[in-house]
């Protein structure tokens, strides 16, 4: 599962940086479009103040230049792009190196366009201090696209880091629950194949039958499940069945369940199998120590957004059991790994309290975020 886990995020990043990607070509041609409107307009308001020729005249030769322009900052934005594993100071020097070289060939091409192969009226040779003048124009031109590109480059950058932040984040948040799950799989395994074990020494080979048939029932089921994903409540309460059945064929009459669980809140969604370890200790700490029927209930309520589910077993806590935190941090494996799993899940959003009750049984509460599938 966690190759298939891994393997689903690499095929979301090769379809969210194809998408990015269409994107962002989109908007470099649409940023070289813009810019070279602009450009064409303020050359059109400088030849209105200054230029004697016609616009039929100039026009076309103007739109030749923009042209030009465009597919040389294109060819640039392609450099550019194929330096993104550079450093970013290092294509700031590059894309200062293409503005100089864009400049020095549309000066170039614009004048051989005007001078030589369709030469203008009155206009003789390129003169070299003219020719260094609108160099340095278009020059101021091309730092300004190529200032406003790489700006565009650096947000990008910023945004893939996030990105990838916030992933590898995801990722180690759901290699931390799905290790949190797996930590319970021996520990609960050991102890329905240690009761098994027993049965089978007494000979009680009809409920020892009947317990590993819960008992396979219950793995199956539980491993369909990915180990970080959530189930409803409802899923969740017939898995705890599941062991509770396993259990019952064990201890018999000695063991009552009661379950409560409103039809309104039947679909409210909780991390799998969540439940397990509270009632495994509900088992092992109350009818295992204790010859009398035990009474283990699970009972779900909400309370505002927050949506509660508690075990609780009428069973005599032993000390062990009484110096459990009320943050789960203090018990065992059991709560330890439900106070863990609950906050890789929901953060400071929910709550684990755990205690003795008054008549000697023992009580967990789990309240957290209410949400349906």
């Amino acid at each position: 599962m966690a190759l298939n886990l891994a393997d689903n995020k690499g095929d979301e990043i090769k379809s969210d940086d194809w998408a990015l990607g269409a994107v962002r070509r989109r908007s470099t041609l649409i940023l070289i479009g813009a810019f070279w409107a602009f450009a064409i307009l303020m050359l059109s308001i400088r030849a209105l103040i200054i230029d004697a020729l016609p616009l039929s005249i100039l026009g076309p030769r103007r739109l030749a230049t923009a042209m030009l322009g465009a597919l040389l900052c294109l060819g640039t934005a392609r450099v550019l792009a194929a330096l993104r594993n550079r450093s970013f100071p290092e294509r700031v020097v590059w894309g200062v190196a293409g503005a100089i070289l864009m400049a020095i060939t549309l000066t170039v091409a614009t004048a051989m366009m005007n001078r030589v192969i369709f030469p203008l009226p009155g206009w003789g040779p390129p003169v070299f201090v003219e020719t260094a003048q609108w160099v340095l124009v278009w020059l101021g031109y091309f730092l300004a696209w190529t200032g406003t590109h790489l700006a565009l480059i650096y947000h990008w950058d910023s945004q893939d880091h996030q990105r990838r932040a916030a992933l590898l984040t995801e990722l180690a948040r759901e290699a931390q629950i799905a290790a949190l799950r797996y930590q319970l799989n021996p520990h609960f395994l050991f102890n329905a194949l240690n009761s098994i074990s027993s049965l089978v020494m007494e000979q009680q080979n009809d409920e020892a039958e009947a317990m590993l048939l819960n008992l396979a029932t219950f793995v199956r089921s539980s491993l369909t499940d990915e180990p970080g994903g959530t189930v409803s409540l409802r899923e969740e309460i017939g898995l705890q069945r599941l062991y509770l059945d396993i259990e019952q064929v064990r201890f018999g009459d000695r063991l009552k369940v009661e379950i409560d669980l409103p039809e309104q809140l039947a679909d409210a969604r909780l991390p799998a199998l969540i439940l397990q370890p509270l009632i495994e200790n509900a088992i092992r700490h109350g009818v295992s120590n204790s010859e009398q029927q035990l009474r283990v209930s699970i009972a779900a309520s909400r309370h505002g957004p927050l949506l509660e589910v508690a075990v609780e077993d009428d069973g005599k806590a032993v000390p062990a059991r009484r110096n459990n935190r009320p943050d789960g941090q203090g018990g065992g494996l059991g709560l330890k790994n439900v106070g863990a799993r609950l906050r890789a899940h929901y953060g400071d959003r929910c709550s684990l309290e755990a205690a003795p009750t008054g008549s000697g049984g023992f009580r967990a509460v789990l309240a957290f975020p209410c949400t349906a599938g």
